[in-house]
């Protein structure tokens, strides 16, 4: 799957993004922040919560 913005081929993590905070509409990490006006360093905040919290939709990035 690609980014919508800028065709870049999304990981797994960004997928999960897409669904939770764009309606399932694909966007990379970098498009998606810019879009919800967030630092990409808080959308990886949120993804670790998201693991945290037992979310299937994410996976631990080494």
């Amino acid at each position: 799957m690609k980014c919508t913005v800028c065709e870049r081929e999304l990981v797994f993590n960004e997928m999960g993004l897409s669904r939770k905070f764009a309606g399932g509409v694909p966007y990379c990490m970098t498009c998606l922040s810019e879009k919800l006006h967030v630092t990409e360093e808080r959308l990886r905040e949120k993804i670790e919560e998201f693991l945290r919290a037992g979310c299937l939709m994410f996976v631990k990035e080494d």
